[in-house]
């Protein structure tokens, strides 16, 4: 599903009064300072044309049982040697390629998140959040606005439809 996708479903919830909560998720492996940054700009676009009304950044955490922890070499990262000390083995701490510090984002995350469910900050420049030097997002700032002024795409009924009831012979 791309970001247009989930942009036009999210407003479409949003405009029939369905309360849209967002579980967000950073520091999956092989993410970088600049993906997190240009999630921030499009959860910002989000909540500033009210297709969310909530939200929450969780920190990924590797599961020894998900396809992460069952390959990580798929995606780049190494699973850090343990001991098992209890009663079940679930997180499963990695090292991954691109050093990314992902733990001095969740702050600036939370806070951004928080600010914008009470309609402060959605104007502003998403780096403003951040405790740390962050680089300014890649992302258009009407990206979202764009996406939900967009017509959208065809349906495969539409495109029958528009083409006629070709081959549907005479029905009486």
């Amino acid at each position: 599903m791309s970001v247009d996708q989930v942009a036009r479903v999210k407003c479409a919830f949003s405009n029939a009064s369905v309360l849209v909560h967002a579980h967000l998720m950073y520091g999956f492996p092989t993410h970088t300072v600049q993906d997190t940054v240009d999630a921030l700009e499009w959860v910002r676009q989000l909540f500033a044309h009210g297709c969310i009304q909530s939200g929450f950044f969780h920190r990924f955490a590797c599961t020894v049982h998900s396809s992460v922890g069952l390959g990580p070499a798929a995606y780049g990262i190494t699973l850090r040697p343990e001991s098992f000390h209890g009663f079940a083995r679930n997180d499963a701490a990695f090292d991954e390629p691109t050093g990314t510090d992902h733990d001095t984002l969740g702050q600036g995350l939370k806070k951004a998140v928080y600010n914008f469910m009470h309609g402060i900050g959605l104007e502003q420049d998403v780096r403003r959040w951040f405790d740390v030097h962050v680089p300014r997002p890649n992302v258009a700032r009407d990206v979202i606005a764009r996406a939900l002024h967009a017509p959208p795409p065809a349906t495969s009924a539409r495109r029958r439809k528009a083409r006629g009831s070709r081959g549907q012979g005479n029905l009486k």
